[in-house]
């Protein structure tokens, strides 16, 4: 929102005249361009850009390092103030503060990714608040999933992270021998109800709940090897 404000104002501002931020917008200007926008090569769009994408999977040699230690140094080292800051932004900075918290397991913003993901006031950041927390493992994210799944499944008119939110509930039971998807993903189910109503005929076997447990064991495996990248 900053950026997009701040780019639209200097565009539009006359020689000489730029447009001056408040702190706090300056806060999360600088936090955007540090933590959402470094790039692992000349293609890239963006740090957020690669973790939407998954495009990160399939890096190798130096690439894959020009993504992996810049990402783990920073989710070790951001403040709670710049997660913060990229929280309060669009779903770009979102995106990735989500990523960030998810590596490093802050679990001090549970409550507050359960709040944004429940809200559904972007697209695609639900990835990150999905997988951050897929990561925690609790039952207290069972719980703000399966929350997020009774609220979403039954509208059929919105297809928001409802398979996102699945695959992580089902790999948060998986860690923990529990069974809270049972109840979304017996046969005639919200889940199944939800799928047939919004998802095209040839892309349900995607969505079907093993194969967005897959996909989120496949993200959640890869992080566990980032604490020792090559």
């Amino acid at each position: 929102m900053v950026e997009r404000r701040w780019r639209r104002q200097l565009h539009g501002s006359r020689a000489g005249h730029v447009p001056v931020m408040t702190p706090e917008e300056a806060v999360r200007w600088n936090a955007v361009k540090r933590y959402v926008q470094p790039r692992a090569d000349r293609r890239s769009i963006g740090r957020y850009g690669e973790l939407l994408s998954g495009r990160f999977l399939r890096f190798e040699g130096a690439t894959r390092r020009r993504f992996l230690h810049p990402l783990l140094a920073d989710a070790s080292s951001i403040t709670d103030a710049d997660l913060e800051a990229l929280l309060f932004e669009g779903w770009r900075p979102r995106l990735t503060a989500a990523w960030l918290i998810g590596i490093a397991r802050r679990t001090s913003f549970r409550a507050r990714l359960g709040e944004l993901l429940l809200a559904s006031e972007t697209v695609y950041a639900g990835l990150g608040y999905c997988f951050a927390l897929a990561r925690f493992s609790t039952l207290e994210d069972a719980e703000i999933l399966a929350a997020y799944l009774d609220r979403y499944l039954p509208r059929t008119d919105l297809r928001y992270d409802q398979p996102l939110a699945m695959g992580a509930l089902l790999y948060v039971d998986s860690r923990l021998g529990t069974a809270h998807a049972a109840p979304f993903t017996a046969p005639g189910g919200p889940y199944q109800r939800w799928v047939e109503v919004v998802v095209h005929e040839s892309d349900r076997p995607a969505y079907a709940p093993d194969q967005q447990l897959a996909a989120m064991t496949r993200l959640c495996d890869f992080a566990d090897g980032w604490t020792t990248p090559d």
